[in-house]
């Protein structure tokens, strides 16, 4: 079953038509705590593109937090529809695992909301996510944490600059924080989808 639950996935991924997600996960499956703040600066390598992007995340209650990402996308120049547009997203996790009361994984679900903007096309995303996590110890007592992210949901864009398309998309991302100290971490994301990949690196750090 496990199997056949996995091809179907992969079916899927292949056969959905993802013009472009920009604003990566940027964070494990944990969620911030309640009251803390926590902010971030990356920069992405797109596919024909280069972004640079800004996460501020909020704890509102236990085990659930709210983001806000935004950033600036410039196409590549040597495009003939290159141009530089900003993307702005809106997120929100709810975790229902935890490794620190001895669960298998840290696990998270939530919501995602991203507005892309350019000259020639505009591309909005919906959907749900699910984010999975493994906080690991180093000898130097400092953490290293594996995750990864699948959304699934819907997008409306208009790529050609004709009218605008509907699909049903999933798309993956997975990347690794390591801790730098008690309030700062380095980050680095690799995306993956039908259309677009991507390589996000930065920092997260307390506010």
């Amino acid at each position: 079953m496990t199997k056949k639950i996995a091809i179907l996935v992969f079916i899927l991924f292949l056969s959905s038509n993802l013009y472009a997600q920009y604003a990566a996960q940027l964070s494990p499956a944990g969620t911030v705590l309640k009251g803390t703040n926590r902010g971030g600066a990356y920069v992405g390598i797109y596919d024909g593109a280069f972004g640079v992007l800004g996460q501020f995340r909020h704890g509102i209650g236990g085990y659930s937090d709210v983001g806000l990402k935004a950033g600036i996308i410039d196409l590549d120049s040597n495009s003939p529809e290159g141009d530089v547009g900003f993307t702005l997203g809106i997120d929100t996790k709810y975790q229902v695992m935890e490794v620190r009361i001895m669960d298998p994984i840290d696990l998270s679900v939530g919501a995602v909301f991203e507005l892309v903007k350019f000259n020639h096309f505009n591309n909005l995303v919906v959907g749900g996510t699910l984010i999975g996590s493994y906080p690991i110890e180093l000898k130097n007592g400092r953490k290293l944490n594996p995750f990864g992210r699948l959304i699934m949901g819907f997008e409306r864009g208009d790529p050609s600059g004709a009218s605008a398309e509907t699909d049903f998309n999933l798309a993956l991302n997975m990347g690794c924080t390591l801790e730098l100290s008690g309030s700062t971490e380095a980050l680095a994301e690799f995306q993956v989808d039908s259309d677009v990949a991507a390589l996000l690196i930065g920092l997260s750090f307390g506010l």
